[in-house]
């Protein structure tokens, strides 16, 4: 393999392993991305290995073929696969595309080079603790983690008013982006140095996104390495932060699915989740659940519960005040932002949602 020295103006080498995930983030085919760059594929390809090296003037080619600066290419970053938490659900979706589930973990490796950056500048301490417990300490009683869980965060009794304040005061950085298409709700990391990342899907509907932020607790809390059950065992632990049995067993007795539209928006889970927890809890025997299933078929609220018991979404604030303390406190501008952080401003407005115009005077 060819020996790469750090190019003139970088303190890093040519990132090879960057410029492929930068194409993936982008959806481009090597195809595609020799076309833009006006570069034979063969060439392409023994760049993205490490086999050939890349001049200052091919970088800048690439920074336009894939409009962002060309010192996104000579960070210090380094590359991470799927989430241990995904692998399950992507090998699923074979019918997404091999594609789009490698342009979604790209943005989840960008983002979280995001987030390295903006701890730079500040000292994040937890309020309360994110606790790791072993199943097998509990005798397999998942219910018994989650209202310890509940416990560790002193959360009063009965629904939790904001799942994401909790989870962002147990130090996890929420973020919301967009991965719509890939049909995935949600995923998380755990990795060395920083604090758990947790990536929501933004367009999916508020009650699950509540649920897919507990399920992924339930990832950090009890899975520090993969195991086959891993996805049942965090949606009963989701299923257990939101609606201990204490607490809403009483109000699931004799449960209608008009019951479950006025339970819906107190705590803050889908009609569907209720119906679950219900038969979970021995609230509804095997006939009345099948039929208030048959009932939700019919009227089509497997696929759409009624717009009209939609509740607001949850917002992360952490990211956003990472964000602020760069461009309020510490006084950068947009061009600096995007400096630091590598990528054209217009493309972090649409990952942020910053504002697209500041007034902020530069930094000497």
């Amino acid at each position: 393999m060819t020996s790469v020295s750090p190019s003139k103006g970088h303190s890093q080498p040519f990132r090879h392993d960057l410029l492929g995930l930068r194409r993936r983030m982008l959806g481009l085919s090597q195809v595609e991305l020799a076309e833009k760059a006006r570069i034979g594929q063969g060439t392409l390809s023994k760049i993205e290995q490490g086999l050939k090296e890349v001049s200052e003037e091919v970088a800048e080619c690439f920074g336009d073929a894939l409009d962002c600066p060309p010192s996104f290419f000579y960070q210090a970053e380094r590359e991470y696969g799927p989430p241990m938490s995904a692998h399950p659900p992507f090998r699923k979706k074979a019918s997404v595309g091999q594609k789009l589930l490698e342009k979604v973990v790209a943005d989840f490796n960008v983002r979280i080079g995001h987030v390295r950056t903006l701890l730079r500048a500040v000292e994040l301490e937890p309020e309360l603790q994110l606790p790791c417990y072993d199943i097998e300490d509990f005798d397999g009683d998942i219910e018994a983690i989650a209202a310890n869980v509940r416990r560790a965060w002193y959360a009063p009794r009965g629904p939790i008013s904001s799942l994401t304040e909790y989870a962002e005061r147990a130090g996890c950085i929420v973020v919301l982006c967009d991965m719509q298409a890939a049909k995935i709700d949600g995923a998380c990391y755990r990795i060395a140095g920083l604090p758990p990342v947790i990536f929501l899907n933004r367009h999916q509907p508020s009650d699950r996104m509540r649920f897919s932020l507990a399920h992924e607790l339930g990832h950090l809390i009890l899975h520090p390495y993969p195991s086959p059950n891993m996805e049942q065992e965090a949606d009963i632990f989701a299923s257990a932060l939101l609606m201990p049995a204490a607490d809403i067993g009483p109000e699931l007795a004799g449960l209608t699915l008009e019951k479950a539209a006025y339970m819906k928006p107190v705590w803050k889970v889908s009609m569907a989740a209720l119906i679950v927890r219900a038969t979970t809890l021995k609230k509804l025997d095997a006939s009345k659940s099948a039929y208030m299933w048959r009932t939700m078929s019919s009227k089509g609220y497997r696929l759409r519960e009624p717009a009209s018991l939609d509740f607001e979404a949850e917002r992360p604030s952490l990211m956003d005040a990472l964000l602020r303390n760069l461009t309020e406190d510490m006084g950068y501008t947009e061009a600096e932002l995007a400096k630091v952080l590598h990528l054209h401003y217009s493309e972090l407005t649409q990952m942020y949602a910053l504002p697209k115009t500041t007034s902020l005077k530069l930094v000497r």
